[in-house]
């Protein structure tokens, strides 16, 4: 079985299954189950315990959400692969007031910027991620078959952009992703990014692949789930009985 499940961006490719229909079916090597666990904010306290199977999901949505998913409230066990949108979420980054007036350093051009320092902007990055990261290394610890599903790329929309320029959204939200994936990369952790042609030429996702509905200003749409979705389904490590 093949589980997709995380924060509030797996309802995109959930919508986009329902868009495929049979063809996930014929895509897939396995029974592909998709489910939303909520929203992402319950990330910033733990939300999880270790256990010898994987992680038993603690928050009570989550837990809820998991069981009615699989039968479970544990992200592990055999016989199952667990894609989980988890840990590439910017927009907490991005949409701080502090980038009003501050730069990444790469970025400054002196003031009445302030410069933000690599390391600086490592700590942030981890500080919001640290419950997420630990999630994956009792998950890794447990040797649980798992990848991780990247959030969409930033909308231009986003209101923060009131304030903050698109370039500087851009910059942190490139090296935010390059921090995570440098992360995953040092524990050995798999991930699916977005694919390149939902991008637009600025970087933003490209309008015909957000999502339009009142306030909501980072989601993607079933299009672009459609889109997530066979990029998963077609990763060589998942074309294989199990």
């Amino acid at each position: 079985m093949i589980v997709i499940t995380g924060d509030s961006h797996i309802n995109a490719i959930r919508l986009g299954a329902v868009a495929l229909g049979p063809e996930v079916a014929r895509l897939a090597s396995r029974e592909v189950r998709i489910g939303m666990l909520g929203n992402g904010r319950h990330t910033l306290r733990p939300f999880f315990s270790k256990c010898d199977a994987g992680a038993k999901l603690a928050h009570p949505q989550y837990a809820t959400a998991l069981r009615a998913l699989i039968g479970s409230d544990v992200i592990g066990g055999g016989g199952k692969t667990f894609g989980v949108c988890l840990g590439f979420h910017s927009p907490p980054v991005f949409r701080h007031p502090m980038w009003h007036q501050s730069r990444l350093v790469a970025d400054w051009k002196g003031p009445p910027e302030r410069p933000v320092s690599d390391a600086v902007f490592e700590v942030i990055v981890r500080s919001i991620n640290q419950h997420i990261y630990a999630f994956f290394d009792a998950l890794v610890s447990a040797g649980v078959d798992f990848f991780v599903i990247s959030a969409p790329p930033p909308r231009r929309d986003h209101y923060c952009m009131a304030k903050t320029p698109a370039s500087v959204v851009l910059s942190v939200d490139r090296a935010y992703r390059a921090l995570v994936a440098k992360h995953f990369d040092s524990i050995g952790v798999r991930y699916v990014l977005p694919p390149e042609d939902v991008y637009a030429e600025d970087g933003f996702l490209l309008d015909e692949f957000a999502m339009r509905v009142p306030r909501d200003f980072h989601h993607a749409n079933s299009l672009y789930g459609e889109k997530m979705l066979r990029r998963i389904l077609e990763l060589d490590f998942l074309r294989t009985d199990r």
